[in-house]
């Protein structure tokens, strides 16, 4: 009987987190933390906009 009183626990605890992510991270945190940030969320990083050199390509003729 215990084992099974703690995987009840468990899947209570799994599926509070997931209802808990679900409606209050996704649809609070998430929406205000993007109003708060404004257009710097979709601008991408330092790392994203380095420039790379472009490797040499010949073209193959067919």
């Amino acid at each position: 009987m215990l084992p099974l009183l703690f995987l009840v626990q468990l899947a209570f605890l799994v599926g509070f987190g997931v209802l808990l992510d679900t409606f209050v991270v996704r649809s609070l945190v998430v929406p205000s933390a993007v109003t708060l940030l404004g257009d710097r969320t979709w601008w991408p990083g330092r790392l994203a906009r380095r420039q790379e050199p472009e490797p040499d390509r010949e073209l193959e003729r067919v």
